[in-house]
């Protein structure tokens, strides 16, 4: 699989490991420390989600296509990426590494189970 497609499965891996690195770092803060680059992170894997994106609309735009299931969970992750950079502000700094724990986990799971359903409903152009 190449081109635009191999790229969506590239970035599909990095989206991957950038959360499950941003849940790591927020383990450590949950556990009390002091992670200040934690945020950034967290940012770079919603960055790339969302290059993930722009790559994925314009496959669905050239004919390529894939499985509901890929399309509703990898839509589904916004929910905990937007919680998680929208409620970190109003929170203390107590419950905030905990916070951060949550949405990063969930977005992180979710993540995994996009990729896994967008490698096993990989499809050519639409009929």
């Amino acid at each position: 699989m190449g081109g635009l497609a191999g790229i969506h499965e590239i970035l599909g891996g990095l989206v991957v490991v950038a959360f499950i690195i941003t849940v790591i770092l927020a383990a450590i803060a949950a556990a009390g420390r002091d992670v200040p680059w934690v945020r950034t992170v967290s940012l770079v894997a919603a960055g790339l989600l969302a290059l993930q994106y722009v790559v994925g609309v314009l496959l669905i735009a050239g004919g390529s296509r894939n499985s509901n299931e890929h399309y509703l969970i990898g839509l589904i992750v916004l929910v905990p990426v937007a919680l998680q950079h929208s409620s970190a502000r109003r929170l203390s700094s107590q419950t905030r590494g905990v916070a951060l724990l949550i949405w990063s986990l969930a977005a992180a799971i979710l993540a995994v189970i996009a990729y896994m359903a967008g490698m096993g409903g990989v499809g050519g152009a639409a009929s």
